[in-house]
């Protein structure tokens, strides 16, 4: 019996028994093992984390070290009278009785002579006891936390105490802590992990996707008590709504037994997902809302610190969805009015993008489209999955509104819903009111818009004010979103690409070759297939075969069907080094993307690549009909060297029309010429391309053997060697092979007579007259050899480790791993890992 006369109830001394879908979590039994030399271990997490069960079940199990003792408490038990005599009852059910010769407490105070003797009694014991103490967050009298620290201190290493509660019992943990006499296990570890939680909703029968497991721990913090009822409510499961059944539980368990202070201050700051402490005062006006978020905190269910410099805070998901339905029975305006504060508080520190929802749900619709535009969010309304909501939420807008911003807003809006009438009113609004504005986010806004509905000879002049508006924006330190940025980059290369202007396109896309990752992934693809087209025009083809192959490097299932200038740019690699069967496969797949996604500069590509194709295979007809085909939207550069091809083809022999601008045109001219047998008139042709800076390689390499034609027909033969020479030795650094290949008649044969030039050149293919037969090969042989760290990085390919195990593995950072991926890829000539580990076997790399 207890000190007050009443009974011991024996089903306190009980632990509790484990459910049917108990999960073992191997992890916590080993951290309540290493326990045992520490002298007291907590495990504190909120309601329905499974405290209870995992000391139960690591109780069971006999791991504890000694005999166990178990106390689950009550509110009442809050009395030193009550609490001791249920302690002695609990060591005394365990088979740890202490013999004590008086009565030990009163109701408000324990006798010290008591707890001497028990803790005297306790450390002279044969065995080790372990004391749980179920719910210790009920104690908070002085006099029972005292003697309870004091039994602690003074029973020596026999005495092991397990304390389990949703909050710290006030003792003196500091001490605990120093000592290193502390173990402890919170809420970050009783989370469930994936695995586990997929473990538990097996057992209540839930039968989940891939990946479903991960989603759940994301959308409950691995709360157990969420993901028990989540199960439970899995078949008739309706979104991502919070089941009843836990919304109650929530309401119930959790916010009931905080107090009214607090569950105020929950509902006033759940309007927003982020919350810095700054906010948080805002919004409740307390100044001690920091402290209180604190707390909550440590206790792990409604709160948790983010991540980051700033202090900051997260509703828990869950919970923050319940506080919001509870907020939303009570008079509107007060949500409009958190709302209204929340934005103004971001936009007096300028952070627009936090800003901007806050300010779209208070109908502060200035407040709202000046944080659209100085947060540079202004693209998410013109395409992308979150066009249509942006665009949605803005409908209620005034038109009326005298600002810039507004206008601006406005005006993609309505591009986004197909008003071009209204998309141009409103730009030219924003134009007038914009004037000279000091804030580079404004023009660089607007300009966007403009990019966005311009068409035809409009869009190369609004990209070329977007980049110029860009550069002015970065010159002020703008922190200008990659995506934007990714926006008009894109935009100006192709508008260079259009001009021909090879140069200026790499100057403009350069930097995501330097840097990929600072690029969101799907425009960094973009990115690198203009650059790669670039490069392959410019005839860099080593370099545009990198970019081209990183641009489409993507599981098979992820295809962009939108992708095509990466596979453009290969099938023009390819045609170059002669690899025709490698051209036409990239040619089909670039036909089919272009199917999906037209362009007009990359269709008038792909005809050249595929009539080059047809005749290098002899098909000259086919080459020439492919050429015939009607080109609409061509670039004037493009359909000239399209018509040149044509005539080369049909009338060989014939000269051009006047009147070309292309290099190409020049060559022509030399060739014509040379076939005519005027060689006089075939070097100066030629001759106008010396002074032309950024030459394409192949031009170059055209230049060269036109002058070596008019030498060989002159009978100046050494001079002949040497500018044939030349041009081998330009076109060998990137194995352009086309233009050696077919050039003109005496140019191949004599190449074949120089058995020297065919020896040392022997990457073109030629066999020299009279040469003798080549030894065999003793085995293929790689042209660049791999690193040492890139032979490492090879051998763990093999063994399917991805980049993140690899990187883990060699200790290293994951961008260092995939710039040796990107070099084990570029030196084997493959597009994929697995096509790389394959081609290693075959060279006997692996």
């Amino acid at each position: 019996m207890t000190t007050d006369g009443e009974p011991i109830m024996t089903v306190k001394l009980e632990p509790p028994g484990l459910p049917p879908w108990w999960v073992v979590r191997e992890r916590l039994r080993d951290r309540l093992d290493a326990g045992p030399a520490r002298r007291l271990t907590m495990v504190i997490g909120p309601a329905g984390s499974g405290k209870s069960t995992l000391v139960a079940d690591w109780a069971a199990t006999g791991h504890a070290g000694g005999r166990v003792a178990w106390l689950s408490l009550e509110p009442a038990d809050d009395q030193p009278g009550v609490f001791w005599s249920y302690v002695v009852a609990a060591l005394d059910r365990a088979g740890a009785k202490v013999p004590l010769h008086r009565a030990h407490a009163g109701a408000d105070a324990v006798d010290r002579s008591f707890l001497v003797r028990l803790a005297v009694g306790l450390a002279a014991r044969p065995e080790p006891v372990v004391l749980v103490l179920d719910n210790v967050h009920v104690l908070a009298r002085e006099s029972v936390v005292d003697g309870l620290q004091f039994l602690i201190e003074h029973a020596g290493p026999q005495l092991r105490v397990v304390l389990i509660g949703r909050t710290d019992p006030p003792l003196a943990l500091h001490r605990h802590r120093l000592a290193g006499s502390v173990a402890e296990i919170r809420h970050g570890e009783l989370a469930f992990r994936p695995a586990e939680a997929e473990l538990l909703l097996a057992a209540h029968g839930a039968r989940l996707e891939a990946g479903a497991g991960a989603a759940l721990i994301e959308q409950t913090n691995g709360w157990a008590a969420a993901l028990r009822l989540e199960a439970r409510a899995w078949p008739s499961r309706d979104g991502d709504e919070t089941p009843a059944e836990l919304a109650e539980y929530i309401r119930t368990e959790l916010l009931a037994e905080q107090t009214a202070a607090t569950r105020d201050l929950l509902l006033r700051t759940c309007v927003a997902e982020q919350l810095p402490a700054g906010l948080a005062v805002e919004l409740t006006g307390r100044r001690d809302a920091a402290q209180v978020l604190d707390r909550l905190g440590r206790e792990g269910i409604f709160v948790t610190v983010a991540a980051g410099d700033q202090r900051s805070y997260v509703h828990h998901p869950q919970v923050r969805g319940v506080l919001l339905d509870v907020l939303a029975t009570g008079p509107a305006d007060r949500i409009t009015e958190l709302h209204r504060r929340a934005a103004r508080w971001y936009a007096g520190s300028r952070r627009w993008l936090e800003a901007l929802p806050h300010a779209v749900q208070a109908g502060e619709w200035e407040l709202a489209a000046t944080s659209a535009v100085r947060g540079l969010v202004i693209g998410c309304f013109l395409d992308g999955p979150w066009a249509d909501r942006c665009a949605q939420a803005f409908t209620a807008m005034p038109t009326d509104l005298d600002l810039a911003e507004a206008a601006v807003v406005h005006a993609a809006v309505a591009y986004r819903l197909g008003d071009a009438e209204a998309c141009a009113k409103h730009l030219l609004r924003a134009t007038e009111m914009a004037g000279a504005a000091r804030d580079p986010a404004l023009p660089l806004s607007l300009a966007t818009v403009e990019l966005a509905r311009a068409t035809g000879e409009d869009r190369s002049s609004a990209a070329e004010v977007a980049w110029h508006v860009l550069g002015v924006a970065l010159a002020h330190d703008l922190t200008v979103p990659a995506k934007l940025s990714a926006r008009i980059r894109l935009a100006r290369a192709e508008s260079l690409l259009h001009q021909h202007d090879l140069a200026g396109t790499r100057q403009v896309l350069q930097i995501v070759a330097d840097d990929p990752d600072a690029f969101p992934v799907e425009e960094a693809r973009d990115l690198l297939g203009r650059l790669a087209l670039a490069e392959a025009l410019a005839g860099r083809l080593r370099r545009a075969g990198e970019h081209a192959r990183l641009a489409l490097d993507r599981p098979e299932d992820q295809v962009d069907p939108c992708s095509a200038a990466a596979e453009v740019a290969l099938a023009w690699v390819c045609t170059d080094e002669y690899d025709l069967s490698a051209a036409r496969l990239h040619s089909e797949r670039a036909e089919l993307r272009l199917s999906v996604c037209p362009d007009a500069l990359l269709s008038g590509l792909l005809v050249l690549v595929r009539s080059r194709v047809h005749r290098a295979r002899g098909d000259v007809a086919r080459a020439a009909e492919i050429l015939e085909q009607p080109h609409a939207g061509l670039p004037a550069w493009l359909a000239e060297v399209i018509e040149l091809a044509r005539t080369a083809l049909l009338a060989p022999g014939s000269h051009p029309a006047a009147g070309g601008t292309t290099a190409q045109h020049a060559i022509a001219e030399a060739a014509a010429a040379l076939a005519s047998g005027d060689t006089d008139r075939a070097r100066s042709a030629v001759a106008v391309l010396d002074d032309r800076p950024g030459l394409p390689m192949d031009v170059r390499v055209d230049s060269w053997l036109m002058q070596a034609g008019a030498d060989l027909a002159d009978g100046h033969r050494d001079r002949a060697r040497r500018g044939l020479a030349k041009a081998l030795t330009l076109a060998e650094g990137e194995c352009l092979r086309r233009p050696l290949l077919e050039a003109p008649t005496p140019l191949r044969r004599f190449l074949r007579e120089e058995r020297d030039l065919g020896v040392r050149h022997d990457w073109l293919g030629v066999t020299p007259s009279r040469a003798p037969a080549a030894e065999p090969a003793a085995g293929p042989v790689v042209v660049e050899p791999l690193t040492a760290k890139e032979s490492e990085v090879l051998a763990y390919l093999a063994q399917l480790l991805s980049t993140e195990e690899i990187a883990r593995t060699m200790y290293v950072s994951v961008n260092t791993v995939k710039t040796h991926v990107r070099g084990v890829l570029r030196k084997l000539a493959a597009t994929r890992r697995n096509e790389a580990v394959r081609r290693a076997r075959d060279l006997g790399l692996l």
